[in-house]
């Protein structure tokens, strides 16, 4: 699946939460059997350590998927503004960076605007030695 096919289901995605907040998101992965899974950001209950029902009410996309994913695999993050339905930026937090290389991601593909999408390495050797990089669609 190319790049901007992979937005296109990571925006469509976003774009099927119906609330009221000011962005959605959309993330998809691409697991290293070949199988597409997909999560969006937002309120969720989860098992915690100990088996009990926890409340996340702003449960990122990126930490979501990371449950679907094993080692290998490639993740696509979309921003989508809520009334423009603009691509935003979409780089996930730090704390979900840490979650992906931690579960074995190799790549993280996220939008940065309508135009252009940005990389990070996570878990493979990057291009021209940078750990981050920027291209156009």
């Amino acid at each position: 699946m190319k790049v901007v096919e992979c937005f296109k289901k990571a925006r469509e995605l976003a774009l099927s939460k119906k609330d009221k907040r000011s962005f959605y998101l959309g993330a998809i992965g691409i697991r290293s059997d070949g199988a597409v899974v997909s999560s969006t950001n937002g309120p969720a209950v989860m098992n915690d350590d100990k088996g009990r029902k926890k409340s996340f009410p702003k449960a990122h996309a990126e930490y979501r998927l990371a449950r679907k994913l094993d080692v290998g695999a490639v993740v696509f993050v979309c921003r989508v503004k809520r009334g423009s339905k603009k691509i935003g930026l979409a780089r996930p937090c730090e704390d979900c960076q840490r979650v992906l290389k931690a579960v074995g991601i190799k790549k993280v593909y996220y939008t940065i605007n309508n135009n252009e999408y940005g990389v990070l390495y996570l878990n493979e050797k990057p291009e021209f030695g940078l750990m981050e990089s920027e291209r156009t669609f």
